[in-house]
Parts: C-alpha cells; sequence; structure tokens
C-alpha cells in the first residue's frame, strides 16, 4: 500500500461508525434512507466493539441514524462505553432530550443537524423543529457537551451560509463548528442499493459545480476535500461497509476484525484512497474542476 494512504489508514482506524437503526422522529423532505425495521441490540455493538479494540485502537466511535436518541438502551450504551474511555460522537436531529441520562459530558460530543436559518430547516424537517434543536445544543453547552453543526446544502440555502453562521454566533454566544454536507448527488441515491430514496426537489435543488466547487474551497466540508473518509462502518443491516456512506459491504458483524479490516485495504490500493471503487459521493469530478481552473487546495 501507498505509505501515505497506510499512515493516514493507521490513523482512521482508530475511529469506528456505527449506524444502529433507520427509524426516525421526523420526516424530512431530503432524506434518502429508507425506514427499515432492522436494529442492532446492544449486546450486539458491546461485541462488535470489543472485537475492535483486540484488533486495533480504538479512541472514537460516531453513532448515527436514524435518530439514535429513538433507542431505549441508547444513553446506558453511551455510558458504558465512556466508562471504558472512549470518546463518542452522537450525529441527531436534536429532538429529542436525554441529555441529563448521559453521565459524562466531557466524552461526548454531540453533532446536531441543523440546515440552515429556522424557515428554511422547518420546511426540510417540520415546523417547530429548529427551536428544538436549538434549545438542545443551549442545554448541551449548559451541561459541558462538545458541540457541532452538521448542515446540509442545497442550491435555496447555498446564498444563506454567511447570515446562517451569523445567527447561531448571536443565539448561542459563541462561533460553534459547522461542517456542511453537500445534498447526496443522485449518483449516490442511484447506485445505493437500498437507501435510494430521492426526497423532494423542488427547494431543496442539487448545487451545480461552481457552487460546489467554491463550497469546497471556502468550508470544512463532509466528504473532506481530499477524501481520505473511510473506516470501519457497522450498519444496521449486520453488514459492514468501508465508510459511513459505503454501498458495497466489505462484510458483516460476525466477520474477523482482522479480516474486515484486511479487505478495506485491499480496497484502498485500487483507487484515491477511497473504499467504494464507483466513488459514489462524486467528489473526484470536483476534484478534476480544480486541477482545470487551477483552484486546487
Amino acid at each position: 500500500m501507498n505509505p501515505k494512504i497506510q499512515k493516514h489508514c493507521d490513523q482512521v482506524l482508530n475511529h469506528l461508525y456505527i449506524s444502529p437503526l433507520e427509524k426516525c422522529n421526523l420526516r424530512c423532505k431530503m432524506c434518502y434512507t429508507r425506514k427499515s425495521n432492522q436494529i442492532l441490540k446492544e449486546n450486539e455493538i458491546l461485541e462488535f466493539v470489543e472485537k475492535y479494540k483486540k484488533a486495533h485502537r480504538l479512541e472514537t466511535i460516531t453513532f448515527c441514524g436514524g435518530e439514535v436518541f429513538l433507542l431505549p438502551y441508547f444513553t446506558g450504551l453511551v455510558n458504558k462505553l465512556s466508562k471504558q474511555g472512549i470518546f463518542v460522537q452522537i450525529i441527531t436531529n436534536g429532538t429529542i432530550d436525554k441529555l441529563n441520562e448521559l453521565s459524562q459530558p466531557n466524552l461526548i460530543n454531540l453533532i446536531v443537524s441543523l440546515d440552515g436559518l429556522p424557515q428554511y430547516h422547518d420546511k426540510n424537517r417540520g415546523l417547530g423543529n429548529f427551536t428544538k434543536s436549538l434549545a438542545f445544543l443551549k442545554k448541551a453547552r449548559d451541561l459541558g457537551f462538545h458541540t457541532e453543526i452538521f448542515s446540509i446544502v442545497t442550491r435555496q440555502n447555498y446564498p444563506q451560509i454567511d447570515c446562517f453562521e451569523e445567527y447561531m454566533k448571536k443565539q448561542l454566544g459563541y462561533k460553534i463548528n459547522i461542517t456542511y454536507h453537500p445534498r447526496k448527488p443522485i449518483t449516490y441515491l442511484v447506485s445505493h442499493p437500498k437507501d435510494n430514496l430521492f426526497g423532494e426537489e423542488k427547494g431543496f435543488d442539487f448545487l451545480k459545480t461552481r457552487e460546489m466547487v467554491q463550497l469546497l474551497k471556502s468550508r470544512k466540508t463532509f466528504p473532506p476535500k481530499n477524501l481520505g473518509c473511510y473506516q470501519i462502518a457497522l450498519m444496521s443491516n449486520d453488514k459492514v461497509y468501508g465508510c459511513c456512506e459505503g454501498t458495497v459491504p466489505i462484510g458483516n458483524i460476525n466477520d474477523k476484525m482482522e479480516t474486515l479490516i484486511k479487505c478495506l485495504e485491499e480496497r484502498l490500493e485500487n483507487c484515491m484512497g477511497c473504499s467504494q471503487p464507483d466513488f459514489v459521493c462524486g467528489m473526484p469530478q470536483y476534484q478534476s474542476r480544480f486541477d482545470r481552473d487551477g483552484t486546487g487546495f
């Protein structure tokens, strides 16, 4: 393996991704995930984590869904992982407040989904949900949690990014870290074997190339500008992928961890540091544009 990719891979493997369910309490208009009934059990997650720790150093676990706070066992699970010294990141819509049930806020980073200014956010996620998520962020900060925002970008809210950042700074009293995620490209929606939902397009249009290039140049984004976002990702269907948005599994929950890691590494041999040969994130086309325009990072 390329030494640069190998070094990065060793670091990335300190971070595990788990999506224990697809169900959610909201019905967002841009949602691309089918709400299946498949849910990982708490003991399945704990056993997978123990297996992982025996094969590789584990520092961080990111949980995403669906909405993970719907799981009855979730806060107890996070407390168990925190006692092991594992830093836990939770991607949430911030409308279900179980913050008082979490025992070690300093070992938890809450990544709250806010898609822009209140009117636009509620247009996607439902009336009144911006207010709930903002209150969740404020309370989390007061309780000592780490907090940040994950924001989906479309042609409609792209021009409002500066205003959104100023608004959040005014509301929270500090400048919060925001990661911007361009709305899933059609290539992803078509390629994914089970998450191929398009949602609504009117009023939530995909970014044009120039807008995408400018967003990547000026803001922190996901996928990251230079890729390298691969990791072991356990999903609610018991399958394991090479990234949190993978379409082709590298194995399943019962496979040996050494086998899963080897399979991930073999994927990286044949492409630009991505575990998905088809690059469903669409990032390479924008990297090509950077090169042609002389605007590379």
